[in-house]
This record gives C-alpha cells, sequence and structure tokens, in this order.
C-alpha cells in the first residue's frame, strides 16, 4: 500500500486528509470521533476571546453536496477548549491544531494561553472577519507569533484584493498557510415565503462544499507557486479525486469540513484508504510523490496545441445522449446509435466531453 505520511512543518501525520475548523470540530467528542474515523490531523473549530452567539437556523445545504453557514466561531469560553477540549485530543496520537481568531489584541492572549497550556502542535488563525489589508495581516500574524513556539498557519479568505502582496506580508512571518475559508457573503430565501433560510439577520452566510472546489484549487496552486512554506488545501472536497486535486495543485495535506458534516466522521478515513489506493492504482509509492503535480507539469500555455472537434469511442458510450441535450449550438445527434457531428456548428468548447459520464467523448487534435 502507498505511504500516506505526511509532514508538515516538523509535525508528523499519519495521513494528509484532516479535519478543519467548522462544525465538525466544535468540541472534544467530535474530535474524538473524526480521530476514530481515520483523519490525520485534528483541527479544532475556530475560538475567540468571547464565546460566538449562533444565529440559528445556522446551517442549509441550497443543493447537494454543499453548505450555507451563518455558523461563526465556537459558542465555548476559550478557557473551557484550552483547559478541558484540546488536552482530551492529545492522548489520540493524532496531531492537534487549534483555530484562533480574531484580532491582534485576541490573538496575543490566545496564542499565550495555548503555549502556556502546550495544547496544540500548530496553531492556525483565521482572517475571516477581519480587514484583509496588509498592515493588518501582519499585525495578526505578529501577535499569534511573538507568543507561540509551534507552527503558526495563515488561513486565507477569498475576499484578499491582493494575494501576492498578502504572501510577500506573511512569508517571513508564518509557518504555512491554509487556503481557503468559505464563499461570500452568499444569500438564499424560501421563494413561497419570500424568508431567508438562514437566522442572520439579513440572511446571509458563507457557502462551502462542492461548489466551492475550484476556487480552492486556484488559491492552493497560486500560492503554492509563492512560497516554499507549506500550502494546506481546504474547499470543495465530495471525492478521492479532490483530495488527490488539492494535492496536485500544490497541497501538503488538505482539510475536509462539508462532506464530513453531510456524510458523518467516517469520511476522513474512507477518504485516506480511497487515496491510498489511487496512489497503488497509478504508480505512486507515496504520497509525497504527487504534492505538485499539477504545477510541475503543466504545460507552457504558449506550447498548449488548439483542440480539435469531439471524437467519439463507441466502446464506451451508452447511448444516455446526454452529450446532444447539453450541445446548446445543436451540433450533435444520434442516428440510429450513430453519432454525427455538424462541425459547422460545432465550437469545439468541451462541454460535451466534460459531462460524458463514460468518457467517451474526447477532444481530437486540431487536424481531427
Amino acid at each position: 500500500m502507498a505511504d500516506l505520511k505526511t509532514s508538515v512543518c516538523g509535525i508528523e501525520f499519519p495521513n494528509p486528509v484532516w479535519t478543519a475548523a467548522g462544525p465538525g470540530g466544535a468540541d472534544a467528542p467530535m474530535l474524538l470521533r473524526a480521530a476514530r474515523g481515520g483523519a490525520g490531523g485534528l483541527v479544532a473549530k475556530t475560538i475567540s476571546v468571547k464565546g460566538a452567539r449562533v444565529p440559528t437556523p445556522n446551517i442549509v445545504s441550497p443543493f447537494s453536496g454543499s453548505l450555507l453557514n451563518a455558523e461563526l466561531w465556537s459558542e465555548h469560553d476559550y478557557r473551557r477548549f484550552i483547559d478541558r477540549e484540546l488536552p482530551r485530543l492529545r492522548k489520540t496520537g493524532v496531531p492537534v491544531i487549534a483555530s484562533v481568531g480574531y484580532s491582534a489584541e485576541e490573538l496575543a492572549l490566545l496564542g499565550r494561553e495555548l503555549e502556556s497550556a502546550g495544547a496544540a502542535d500548530a496553531v492556525e488563525f483565521s482572517i475571516h472577519y477581519v480587514g484583509k489589508d496588509p498592515e493588518n495581516l501582519k499585525r495578526l500574524a505578529g501577535a499569534l507569533k511573538e507568543n507561540l513556539t509551534v507552527p503558526v498557519l495563515a488561513k486565507l479568505s477569498p475576499g484578499i484584493s491582493d494575494l501576492e502582496e498578502a504572501i510577500h506580508v506573511l512569508e517571513d512571518m508564518v509557518d504555512g498557510f491554509v487556503a481557503i475559508n468559505s464563499v461570500g457573503p452568499a444569500l438564499d430565501f424560501d421563494i413561497e415565503t419570500r424568508r431567508p433560510r438562514l437566522g442572520s439577520g439579513d440572511g446571509r452566510g458563507w457557502l462551502s462544499g462542492a461548489a466551492i472546489l475550484p476556487v480552492a484549487l486556484h488559491y492552493v496552486e497560486a500560492i503554492s507557486s509563492m512560497t516554499n512554506k507549506p500550502v494546506i488545501g481546504v474547499g470543495g472536497v465530495r471525492r478521492v479525486e479532490d483530495v488527490v486535486k488539492h494535492l496536485m495543485a500544490g497541497a501538503s495535506a488538505v482539510q475536509v469540513c462539508s462532506l464530513a458534516v453531510l456524510k458523518g466522521q467516517e469520511v476522513y478515513g474512507k477518504l485516506a484508504a480511497e487515496l491510498s489506493a489511487w496512489l497503488d492504482d497509478h504508480g505512486f509509492g507515496d504520497v509525497g510523490r504527487i504534492i505538485g503535480l499539477f504545477r510541475r507539469e503543466r504545460p507552457d500555455p504558449a506550447r498548449v496545441p488548439e483542440t480539435g472537434f469531439p471524437q467519439i469511442d463507441y466502446d464506451l458510450c451508452n447511448l444516455c445522449l446526454l452529450c446532444e441535450r447539453s450541445c446548446i449550438h445543436q451540433a450533435i445527434h444520434f442516428d440510429d446509435k450513430e453519432f454525427h457531428l455538424d462541425k459547422t456548428r460545432c465550437v469545439r468548447c468541451g462541454l460535451c466531453c466534460s459531462l460524458c459520464p463514460k468518457v467517451a467523448l474526447s477532444l481530437g487534435s486540431l487536424r481531427s
């Protein structure tokens, strides 16, 4: 079996599939279930100096595989978390990462308390509810780093206006990056009552889960290209192929939140086992060999050949006709089980190939 052991900031993890700072890490019992479920790292829900007053309802699923939430940070007093919840996790032998927020003053206090208690192997800080200008990011990182000897990870939100500048500012102040936090603000409501589905006042919250995978992959790849520090990917994981994509984009490990909320705390071990099998099937002896593979093997855009027209493999086609129905240009039709393509209509967009459930369609060369 492929070796899944992963080293991040000098900490050894049994596998690269971790929990994420969210409802699945709300307290020790939840995180202990995650450890039993096979999580390779235990990231707790974000704590702050004052417990959050969370609105209800605060989590809905607007469509399959995704969540909209107004959940905020932990409702628990930070002392309870540091004195009672985190110490219970240390007995599992799985590395523990505390998550903290949000102001520089709060981070300094929480950093001192975590350091004094020796409660975590690393500390992640969130910039979700604070100003994201470079000077404030510098203050936040400094306030935490000055009070901790364990690694500090900066969790970035997609709302950063200048990512390159943010990485430049934080590069010498943190030990790694986490990308990304949930996306938003976002809104959903009931069309019959016109009432929002979240109890957050105006009904707005933050989107996570399957819908944000491409956004997360963009940030993981972009950050990895700007720094040699480890990047932890988070966002959009619903199957093992998504874990592989995060790793290939440059992530050293992957946090999972929404999937565990929807499917249970066993998803971590299931994904880890499937990752091992995927690596075996593709000839990779250890997980480290695929980290950054997309970035290393990505072709020069200037040298990418222009694609040709869709071609069909009749041995794979199941005649579902999805390609015909999805072609807005009406370039595809089947006649007595035979594939016909009107090249005067086809614009070679590639949608039909991406939708084909049997991978029976592929874009050929321009000469085909």
